[in-house]
């Protein structure tokens, strides 16, 4: 009995050992595992004055100056701040999930390798304050594979440090210039448009117009005898210059000044609104600069006003139509300074197709009479 009984005391003390043992093992993992992998970040997101993105040859940095936000090489054009404060606080929210390789002959399986290895995968955000050492250098590889309801994973290694880990936590980054600008221009309507003048240096003005807003195409005028409009949808295609008008690329307006322009654009709308474009060429990039005023109309339409709700003249169940929407001369006004506000300290360089469309001239959008159009259209 008693070597049974020292058996048992044996057992129970190596058991009680062995899980010590594993406690004390799994204590630290555990740790690791419920840690912020920037842990200071959210204190510290009102000192960050720069944030430099980088991704395969892309290279941005954004600076906070007084006023906001900026893109330095941009000539400081303005940065979301909404758009700033999300990636930060996406920085500070992520938590350890669990540690991966430190062996740096396996970073490229897992896109960690450093940003400048040839053919490198991985993306690279640093976050500064003002003469501090970057609060967070970050390199960020591949995204995990999730299921169901798992939090979004990503594979990422803290620069200068041999370990890659796995973290829990949203984080969208881009290095792209223009996923951080506002690239909006100007947005008018077709239906507002009342005609369009092109106009180039020794050449004849080409002229598009309509009569009233509930016409959709435009006709060409001033048609030379012996020629007419190669493309109804070609001529309508200029009518449309300042439709969802947004930028490619964006630069100080200083970038012109003395400069003639190559060609220009003056939109008339039914409104009174008047646009003008100028396009510049400058080390070979085409800049475009805009400028807006208001003109009252000759005549206003007026503005039709529904039955009242009592009216014994609808039909029994209908509903009164609603009142006749239009913009009036303050409201125009009113939009001429935002959009002058917005549009005079810059110039812009536009999408290919709509400097094809401010470019055109009479002979792109004419033909010889009787003759049949091409299959296809020209540009």
């Amino acid at each position: 009995m008693k070597r049974r009984t020292l058996l048992l005391i044996a057992l129970t003390l190596g058991l009680a050992y062995a899980a010590y043992y594993v406690a004390e093992k799994r204590a630290p993992a555990q740790e690791i595992a419920s840690a912020l992998l920037y842990p200071g970040l959210l204190a510290q997101v009102n000192e960050v004055e720069k944030i430099d993105l980088s991704e395969g040859q892309e290279r941005l940095t954004l600076q906070r100056l007084e006023a906001g936000w900026v893109v330095p090489a941009r000539d400081n054009f303005a940065v979301s701040t909404g758009a700033v404060k999300e990636l930060l606080l996406q920085l500070a929210s992520l938590k350890i999930r669990e540690a991966k390789t430190a062996t740096p002959a396996l970073y490229a399986t897992l896109g960690v390798e450093p940003i400048d290895a040839p053919k490198a995968a991985s993306r690279e955000v640093v976050v500064s304050a003002k003469g501090a050492a970057p609060l967070a250098d970050l390199l960020i590889g591949k995204a995990r594979k999730t299921q169901g309801a798992d939090a979004p994973g990503h594979y990422v290694r803290r620069q200068g440090e041999p370990t890659t880990w796995l973290v829990e936590g949203e984080l969208v980054l881009k290095a792209e210039r223009n996923d951080w600008l506002d690239t909006s221009v100007v947005d008018i309507p077709v239906e507002r448009v009342k005609k369009v003048s092109l106009l180039r240096p020794g050449k004849p003005p080409v002229v598009v117009a309509k009569a009233n807003p509930q016409v959709q195409l435009f006709t060409l005028q001033k048609i030379p005898k012996g020629s007419e409009p190669r493309s109804v949808a070609v001529v309508s295609s200029v009518g449309g210059l300042l439709l969802d008008l947004r930028f490619d690329d964006v630069a100080a307006a200083s970038k012109v000044a003395g400069l003639s322009p190559q060609n220009s654009a003056e939109i008339e709308t039914f409104d009174g609104l008047v646009a003008t474009l100028q396009r510049y060429e400058v080390n070979g990039q085409s800049l475009v600069a805009f400028s807006f005023a208001y003109l009252a109309p000759v005549s206003a339409p007026t503005p039709v006003s529904p039955p009242p709700a009592n009216d014994t003249t609808l039909p029994p169940g209908s509903v009164p139509p609603p009142p006749t929407t239009a913009v009036t001369a303050p409201d125009v006004a009113a939009e001429v300074a935002l959009l002058t506000a917005r549009t005079q300290p810059w110039v812009y360089q536009l999408p290919a197709y709509k400097k094809q469309a401010l470019d055109k001239t009479l002979e792109d959008l004419l033909k010889p009479k009787g003759l049949e159009p091409t299959t296809s259209m020209p540009e």
